[in-house]
């Protein structure tokens, strides 16, 4: 299985969602506009799968409210896409 693989992805995530957090808005725009592009890992188990795309879909909701417009990372956006990256991240650790 390749959950070993998704969790280096979502440490990934994790990391850019942190430096969009601290970038002007044209950067952020463009930083989770890139995370917005990431497609599921193949071969995870069912619970790191569901909680994978849980997350990028979070992502990619954040980077459509993010389009054309500046959204605080205090903001229910900001903090369902970080909370389904952090809920990835502990599938591991179930």
């Amino acid at each position: 299985m390749s959950d070993d693989q998704s969790l280096i992805k979502a440490r990934y995530c994790r990391s850019i969602l942190k430096v969009a957090a601290i970038s002007t808005d044209q950067e952020a725009r463009g930083l989770l506009e890139g995370l917005a592009t990431e497609q599921p890992t193949p071969n995870t188990s069912p619970a790191m799968a569901e909680a994978e795309r849980a997350a990028l879909s979070a992502i990619r909701d954040l980077a459509g409210y993010q389009h054309g417009r500046s959204v605080p990372q205090s903001s229910s956006e900001w903090m369902r896409a970080a909370r389904a990256v952090q809920l990835w991240l502990n599938v591991n650790d179930k």
